[in-house]
């Protein structure tokens, strides 16, 4: 019987949580590029590639200088608490698991960069406020970054402008249509739209235009 899958995707804020990156390398340069605009994002390392070092220059990561291999239990724990998410990353296989040991110990999240820990950072997609993980946990990164590339061919800068068009339309419509039930379809009916999505291409006041000509027509249908 195949082991029953307990991961769950969520969004987390960050904001203030602290991220800790053992080795400043290749791997660990990627996954600071993530965490760095989201969360307070230290790097630990003897050594640091020259984009991590551009990093810490413009207050994106901190850096800390430590010879992980030869540090002390008690200072890995010192460096690792209050902690959210570990990540080691370095290309010792015995330190990864050490620092993996001594994370859990605490019950610091885990990225492990070779095996599947307590979290799994997915490929991550972003248009504005519109956020897609793909994640194969691990088993086959090909797969994933074929459905990365297949989505991004969909989703376009426009649905980052659709987003907020809808913020927009939303709080417009609650004034004007006090049935739930109707509002919903006008923004479908919006979010559908050839001629909405078409505006983007030439501007978003062009779009907004012809979002709120529809909602015009919707208003004077339902007054007959």
């Amino acid at each position: 019987m195949a082991k029953k899958n307990n991961f769950l995707p969520l969004m987390i804020d960050l904001s203030g949580r602290k991220i800790i990156i053992f080795g400043g390398g290749s791997v660990g340069e990627r996954k600071a590029e993530l965490f760095c605009g989201c969360a307070d994002t230290l790097i630990v390392s003897i050594e640091f590639s020259q984009r991590l070092q551009e990093l810490e220059a413009s207050g994106q990561v901190r850096l800390v200088r430590l010879d992980i291999l030869t540090a002390s239990d008690f200072e890995l724990r010192k460096i690792i608490y209050g902690a959210l998410i570990a990540i080691p990353a370095t290309n010792n296989l015995k330190l990864n698991q050490k620092i993996t040991d001594i994370a859990l110990e605490s019950d610091i999240l885990i990225n492990q960069v070779n095996a599947l820990g307590s979290v799994v950072i997915p490929s991550v997609i972003k248009r504005g406020d519109l956020i897609i993980g793909i994640s194969t946990l691990g088993h086959s990164p090909a797969v994933s970054k074929y459905t990365r590339k297949q989505i991004e061919s969909l989703i376009t800068p426009a649905y980052f402008d659709m987003i907020q068009l809808q913020n927009e339309l939303r709080s417009y419509l609650k004034k004007h249509i006090t049935e739930q039930k109707k509002r919903k379809e006008i923004l479908w009916n919006i979010l559908e739209s050839e001629n909405v999505w078409k505006g983007f291409n030439e501007s978003n006041e062009k779009a907004a235009e012809a979002a709120y000509d529809l909602i015009s027509h919707c208003l004077e249908d339902s007054d007959k």
